[in-house]
């Protein structure tokens, strides 16, 4: 495929057809914000195609997808970052649909077991701890975990060698499983 076949409508069409879910599912996973990823998505559309002539031939036009929508999305969470920091009315990203804000966390007189209980929701737990890693191994968990990525695949996405996206997950793992372990949700004996 070439830049001035990612120019034809029907072509782009089938670009579209085939990886847009993959790539709004890599964007929801990385900015936890359905409007956003919405968002995000459509903007690497465009930038695909007002950009056409940047995709190197040969290549993989999924993988290209790929590191459009990543880039943009480091781009948004730079920027969220930035906008959020000292905001007490900033959401929380509990991975649920009710919006909480850092204020309705702080003391609220719920007794602390009742606290607890509510933490132990496993998956909301992983999902969050996955969340906080760091940008570049938040994408490697998300690509190969939710995506069936290859190391290579993972590599050419991000810019990285394969052996340093195998790295990067490695890292990850050892970081998750630290906090789930102090968090009482990992085997103490893995």
């Amino acid at each position: 495929m070439t830049a001035t076949n990612l120019r034809d409508p029907e072509v782009f069409r089938k670009a579209y057809e085939a990886h847009s879910k993959g790539l709004f599912n890599l964007a929801y996973r990385l900015l936890s914000d359905r409007q956003w990823a919405e968002d995000v998505l459509q903007e690497t559309y465009v930038r695909a195609y007002t950009r056409a002539e940047t995709f190197k031939e040969g290549g993989k036009v999924s993988t290209w997808l790929y590191r459009i929508c990543m880039n943009l999305c480091y781009d948004h969470l730079r920027a969220r970052r930035y906008r959020q920091m000292a905001s007490l009315d900033a959401v929380v990203p509990n991975g649920d649909e009710s919006a909480t804000t850092w204020s309705t966390t702080l003391e609220s007189g719920v007794p602390e077991a009742a606290r607890v209980a509510e933490n132990r929701d496993a998956a909301t737990t992983v999902r969050r701890f996955v969340d906080e890693l760091p940008e570049r191994e938040k994408a490697v968990v998300v690509l190969h975990q939710y995506h069936d990525m290859t190391f290579q695949e993972i590599g050419d996405v991000l810019g990285l060698t394969a052996r340093t996206a195998q790295n990067c997950l490695r890292r990850a793992k050892e970081k998750l499983y630290f906090k789930l372990k102090d968090a009482g949700l990992a085997p103490a004996n893995a």
